[in-house]
């Protein structure tokens, strides 16, 4: 149970500048109740280097005043960024190793969900896979599984994480998988909570008054959306600030942008195919708005 951000654009930019400051800093007034940690990760290039490589910090202390999120949402300008805000579940503690994002093999993994029971990923992760755990979240372990469907696959970092994806909605019917990847060649952005359900009683476990949250957060909680600006920029944000003018993410996808050339493609997870073309997007985007009118 947390909160998302993420872009990609062709130039340098921060999420101030493309979503507006106040906007900006609602995302991170939102660690008011999401606030046991935060974390970021972007790409980066040192000195005399021309290949950015992925970056990334996590403070497990609430970040509504906290200056270094404060900068990385408003001062710290770069082509792609994620951004995590943690409210923690099923009594997993407020420490640095369980806060996201998870980093390895060159990928930066943010999760938003709760995928019980955390033991069920035993059977999932060989001893080999166990070793570089060092927390106790489920969301650290659904990220060393996509590795190893990643590792155990011919294809590419999206091949490996739709066959997680799709392997760990058999073995936990009911969790979110929503999740947001970052490499140095793309942004994968993983919208599969369409089986998951928050409740009041899920926000009172975690000590949180239901009736002090945003609306969206009481029917809409873990759902996706996304912008695209002009200069071919894309945002996705969870809910809980405003998207006015945003389209949701239809369910059950996986969506791709490609870092290099910006193109972007969604990928269904559980039948159909890859939807790559921008007529076939529009479309896409067309119905995804119509069902949300009906709604």
């Amino acid at each position: 149970m947390c909160r998302l951000f993420a872009y990609a654009a062709p130039v340098e930019t921060t999420v101030g500048e493309m979503i507006g400051v106040s906007n900006a800093e609602a995302f991170q007034q939102m660690t008011t109740i999401h606030n046991d940690g935060w974390g970021s990760a972007w790409l980066a290039a040192g000195p005399g280097e021309t290949v950015p490589e992925v970056e990334s910090v996590r403070v497990s202390t609430p970040g509504q005043h906290d200056p270094m999120l404060s900068s990385a949402l408003l001062s710290v300008p770069s082509y792609a960024r994620l951004v995590h805000l943690r409210l923690a579940t099923d009594a997993h503690k407020r420490t640095k190793t369980n806060t996201h994002p998870f980093v390895a093999d060159g990928i930066a993994f943010a999760h938003n969900g709760s995928i019980t029971p955390v033991e069920g990923f035993d059977e999932l992760l060989p001893e080999p896979w166990q070793q570089g755990i060092e927390g106790s979240t489920d969301s650290e372990r659904y990220f060393a599984f996509v590795r190893r469907m990643i590792a155990e696959s011919d294809g590419t970092v999206a091949d490996g994480l739709t066959r997680a994806v799709r392997e760990l909605r058999a073995k936990f019917p009911t969790a979110s998988l929503n999740a947001v990847l970052l490499t140095e060649d793309e942004l994968l952005v993983v919208h599969a909570n369409s089986t998951a359900m928050v409740t009041d009683e899920s926000f009172r476990a975690c000590g949180i008054d239901p009736t002090l949250l945003p609306a969206d957060h009481a029917h809409d909680y873990y759902k996706l959306a996304m912008l695209q600006l002009a200069d071919g920029t894309t945002v996705f944000s969870s809910t809980g600030i405003d998207l006015a003018g945003w389209t949701r993410i239809p369910d059950d996808t996986i969506t791709r942008i490609d870092l290099n050339t910006l193109e972007l493609s969604q990928r269904k997870l559980f039948g159909g195919r890859e939807s790559a073309s921008r007529n076939e997007r529009a479309a896409l985007n067309d119905r995804t708005i119509f069902e949300l009118a009906r709604r």
